[in-house]
């Protein structure tokens, strides 16, 4: 039930009560709508755990429509479900893989209407569109549910403004009005009970009523006091779908952590790069892990670390060039290093919708997506604290303070918007620290609890850091990346999945040796192997066993039998081993036995000389089977027996697939062409060697001695 219902919280959240002057009225146009993302992460375990938590999360979209207004005030609503997704870690449900019930996507699909009650701040009606049916169970735990997250109360538009409510599950939560601008009013809010707690902040829209952002966490006890005492933590973040600040819920690891804080010195502040360094005209690359995508792309050595920050916006999937319906949504690009002194933003997306996307997904070859760059100018602070611990600093609309507290110091940040803040302390002065939000919230929240209270702040860039030192530091400083307010470049990047660069011509593929355990012996570097063990066997390129015999120069037995070589080929391999053993198969250990002769008798040597096929310099994968002469009724264990596509360093290729499925040595020539007609080596070959034979025979000689059998061990007997 937690999965149909939990995306219903969102509705109240959306709705502030109706007030007289100088309150929040929610008062929106007829044909005015909204669309807000919903995350919620929830966390339950016993108290007295040691870090074992069950730990899920919940995703949501809904669009909310207001479609009349009555003259008694009441405000009519139509509610559209877009999306759901519910985490449990090993299992992910989304509507958009058409995992919801068949009855409960129906209903989310027609939509629901709701009508608000001015009067009591409440959902007066709620009933699903047209001539679906809910069942009556269904309908009361959506009505509880949509109860709760009501404020109680009308809220003044006056800062410092406070006042005492009861929300279910807590009693006495104090909301205060913490700021008013021209265009929002923020709250605040804190309370406890016996067995539940809350603390919270939302934004809404002054003119309107419409909530723009809201995080609450909650912690809730199960039997308190008794020994399985369990609790139940929850933090709920939600923004206006087309709101740019990030919603983050992290797992509940229990107690947080003191981390260490840096050391290391800044590295040199460098001018920003050129739109040309950041956006290279290459193609990012999208890989799908489970049911999320990853999109990356990366930038020019030459642009250095001063990279900026990025947004990614309007999303499409294509296969080839005909667009495909599906949508998603994106997390903030974080830009994070490689090798080579190159940097890659990387931004998470997944699929929305109702409905099911997992064809359009296999069948895509590239997202396309809008990017803008914000470039970063940072500079910075320097704090040379007093004999007390105080110290402050100011530059370009950044300040940095450090103050003693109870228990060690806390530093306050605070720049623009967009501002990030990095640290160096000096070397040596071990400084643990623990990061929250500026206005920190409860003082039972995780730092990462704290730090989802961003979202609703009045000042998104600002910090508290938690300090605690064994002496003050005699310097910190600060390094603040102060980003543009408008972006300085805007491109489209295309994003290739998988298969796009698998069917994309132009694109190098990805290196993969025909033999990845090594090539084949030949013939003149064949060696015995197994003797260790009293055991004897020749491993020998196919190629060149179909003209080969093994055999013993003397006729040699064991208990009666004959000893004779098997062969066996391995077409993964291209290796044909001969073996040694009785004539019934049974023997292939001869500890202790007689030397013997082995030969190796072939009737040509196979050599392997230049095809007269010329690769193309700029795409050398790709290959004309016609060219070569071969057929493509061939398997592909004869092809490489008569051809060998090699790189610089020698090393064989394989062939790449068409398909998802990789190719096997029995698939026919016809199942590696794509659709250019051509087959495609993996990686870039340097020449395709084709094997020859020479008339004359050859033969190796092999003296063999097998070992004794060892003593047992004394532990063994």
């Amino acid at each position: 039930m937690i999965e149909r219902r939990f995306w219903f919280a969102l509705l109240v959240a959306a709705i502030p009560g109706v007030a007289e002057a100088e309150t929040i009225t929610f008062d929106p146009a007829v044909g005015s709508e909204r669309t807000y993302h919903l995350e919620i992460s929830m966390h339950s375990g016993f108290t007295d755990s040691d870090g074992f938590y069950d730990n899920s999360f919940v995703s949501a979209l809904t669009r909310f429509s207001v479609s009349g207004r009555d003259d008694d005030g009441a405000i009519s609503m139509d509610v559209f479900p877009l999306w759901f997704a519910y985490d449990e870690g090993s299992r992910v449900t989304s509507t958009a893989y058409g995992d919801a019930p068949d009855d409960l996507a129906a209903l989310m699909r027609e939509g629901f209407t709701a009508r608000i009650d001015p009067d009591h701040h409440v959902l007066e009606d709620f009933a699903p569109r047209g001539d679906a049916d809910m069942p009556a169970a269904m309908l009361a735990q959506m009505r509880d549910q949509l109860g709760q997250p009501v404020p109680p109360v009308e809220i003044e538009v006056e800062k410092g403004w406070t006042t005492t409510a009861t929300l279910p599950g807590v009693a006495d939560v104090e909301i205060t009005v913490s700021a008013v601008t021209p265009e929002a009013v923020y709250l605040r809010y804190e309370g406890a009970s016996k067995d539940a707690r809350l603390s919270g902040v939302s934004v809404l829209a002054r003119d309107t009523g419409w909530v723009e952002r809201s995080v609450m966490t909650y912690d809730m006890r199960i039997r308190p006091g008794a020994d399985d005492e369990r609790f139940l933590r929850q933090t709920v973040a939600m923004a206006d779908a087309d709101s740019p600040f990030p919603l983050y819920t992290h797992a509940f690891r229990g107690k947080p952590e003191w981390h260490d804080m840096p050391t290391y010195p800044f590295a040199s502040i460098t001018p920003p790069p050129e739109p040309d360094m950041i956006f290279t005209g290459e193609p990012g690359e999208a890989d799908k892990h489970g049911r999320t995508y990853t999109l990356s792309f990366t930038h020019s050595a030459a642009a250095g670390s001063n990279i900026g920050r990025f947004t990614v916006d309007d999303l499409r999937l294509f296969d080839g060039d005909t667009e495909l319906p599906t949508q998603f949504i994106a997390n903030m690009p974080v830009t994070v290093p490689e090798s080579g002194g190159r940097f890659r933003t990387v931004s998470q997306v997944r699929p929305i919708g109702l409905g099911d996307v997992r064809d359009d997904l296999e069948n895509a070859t590239e997202l396309r997506a809008r990017v803008d760059w914000y470039p970063s100018e940072p500079f910075t602070l320097t704090l040379n604290p007093d004999a007390d611990g105080n110290a402050s600093a100011t530059r370009n609309g950044a300040s940095a303070q450090l103050r003693p507290t109870d228990d060690g110091y806390e530093l306050l940040l605070s720049g623009k918007t967009w501002d990030f803040f990095g640290l160096s302390f000096p070397e040596g002065s071990a400084v643990k620290g623990q990061v929250y939000a500026a206005d920190s919230g409860a003082d039972w929240l995780t730092p990462e609890e704290s730090q989802a209270r961003r979202l609703a702040l009045p000042d998104y860039s600002a910090i508290r850091v938690a300090l605690r030192a064994g002496s003050i530091p005699e310097k910190i400083e600060i390094r603040v990346g102060r980003h543009a307010e408008k972006p300085a470049a805007t491109r489209e990047v295309v994003f290739r999945t998988k298969r796009g660069k698998r069917l994309d011509p132009d694109t190098e593929p990805e290196t993969w040796a025909l033999y990845p355990d090594g090539e084949p012996p030949a013939l003149d570097t064949t060696m015995p192997e197994s003797l260790d063990v009293a055991a004897l066997r020749f491993r020998l390129a196919t190629t060149q066993a179909k003209h080969c015999k093994a055999g013993l120069d003397a006729p040699a037995q064991l208990s009666g039998h004959d000893l004779v070589f098997e062969r066996q080929a391995d077409g993964k391999t291209g290796t044909t081993t001969f073996r040694l053993q009785t004539d019934d198969g049974i023997r292939t250990h001869f500890y202790g036995h007689e030397p013997v002769t082995a030969l190796l008798e072939c009737d040509t040597a196979l050599e392997w000389d230049d095809a007269t096929q010329t690769l193309d310099p700029e795409r050398p994968w790709l290959i004309d089977p016609a060219s070569l002469g071969a057929e493509t009724t061939m398997t592909i264990a004869a092809f490489n027996h008569r051809f060998r596509i090699v790189d610089a360093d020698g090393t064989a290729l394989a062939l790449v697939s068409p398909g998802e499925t990789p190719l096997t040595s029995e698939d026919t020539l016809a199942s590696a062409l794509f659709e250019d007609g051509h087959i495609r080596a993996a990686g870039r070959p340097e020449r395709i060697l084709e094997a020859h034979t020479t008339p004359d025979a050859a033969t190796r000689r092999f003296d063999i001695r097998f070992p004794e059998l060892p003593e047992p061990r004394e532990d063994a007997q």
